[in-house]
């Protein structure tokens, strides 16, 4: 079957012994090797919590522009509402030679983040930005902040059953993930029949990599939906149930691994005629890891072996937006 993407139960994974991780490691491992991505269930999140904050996001979507631009992120790591913006995402490259479409993605996202505070106002500009929390919708903030304690949760587990299908330490990766950066957005992508026209090359999101470690992404099923790239099978639509959540690597786990395991390319179709009143709102958590953290690619025979340069975590996603923020972040 093209485009074989595994799942695992994140509650059995737990209570396993290494006899029996060992074989659902081998078949991760395959997958990241050659796709990037997997699902995950037995992961706890209540339905009831996503279904509030993607209702709750919505809402937000819903109200007047004029209201939304208020909260109208300045800078490409701010928090706050984004309007449809050019293909990819801000800054991130295509990969693997695919042309880059022509026209803006169709879509609007709504960011927050962890807003820590370090006490160093310049590094947690960059670091950690200020919310931005819409007075007209108080409940926003309720219900992203309940889900992302769950993400926060399940990204901590995520990570130590990579670190352990690595044969690293369990805490590998979670020890580098104290005051982690991350980005909780909310994408909701209009439907055919409000847009009204698609041009030649438009994507709800164009093809793209995600910049930090892993993302878990909650989605909704659809026409103009998910699909995922690989070498082999090319283009395909991944396996969708509501319950379950899934995990793409970004660029810093390609990078950390050395190229063993790669960062999934991955876009959002454009809305179709077919289904000309389908929108579809999709929960994004993007984790990176401990801002200063110098990720060496790890040696063979754990990592690929392509001979990967090390780089600091935060400064590189920070460079990839286009920001140069050496004067402030120091490393």
């Amino acid at each position: 079957m093209p485009g074989t993407i595994p799942e695992v139960d994140l509650e059995a994974w737990r209570k396993a012994s290494g006899a029996d991780r060992a074989p659902v490691a081998a078949e991760l491992d395959a997958a990241l090797r050659s796709t990037g991505m997997f699902l995950v269930s037995g992961h706890g999140v209540p339905q009831a919590v996503i279904n509030d904050f993607r209702a709750t996001a919505k809402r937000f979507f819903a109200l007047r522009k004029e209201v939304k631009a208020q909260y109208a992120i300045e800078a490409a790591y701010d928090g706050g509402w984004l309007e449809m913006h050019p293909p990819g995402g801000v800054g991130v490259p295509v990969r693997e030679g695919e042309e880059a479409p022509s026209a803006p993605d169709l879509h609007e996202s709504f960011y927050v983040g962890p807003g820590l505070r370090t006490g160093d106002e310049q590094r947690d500009r960059f670091n950690y930005p200020a919310n931005r929390w819409p007075v007209e919708l108080p409940e926003l903030r309720a219900a992203a902040d309940a889900y992302t304690t769950h993400m926060l949760r399940v990204v901590q587990a995520v990570n130590e059953v990579l670190a352990v299908t690595l044969g690293l330490p369990e805490d590998f990766f979670t020890s580098r993930a104290r005051m982690a950066t991350w980005t909780q957005n909310a994408s909701w992508y209009p439907s055919y029949s409000s847009i009204g026209e698609v041009a030649r090359g438009q994507f709800r999101n164009g093809p793209h990599t995600d910049l930090g470690t892993v993302t878990l992404l909650s989605r909704q099923r659809g026409v103009g939906g998910l699909q995922a790239w690989n070498k082999a099978d090319g283009w395909f639509s991944p396996p969708y149930r509501p319950d379950l959540l899934v995990v793409n690597l970004g660029d810093l786990m390609e990078l950390w691994t050395d190229g063993r395991w790669r960062a999934l390319k991955h876009r959002v179709l454009p809305p179709s005629p077919v289904a000309p009143d389908e929108e579809l709102l999709s929960l994004v958590f993007f984790f990176e890891t401990d801002p200063d953290t110098l990720i060496e690619p790890l040696a063979a025979p754990v990592g690929g072996g392509r001979g990967l340069s090390p780089a600091y975590a935060r400064r590189t996603v920070l460079e990839k937006l286009g920001v140069t923020p050496d004067s402030f972040l120091g490393v």
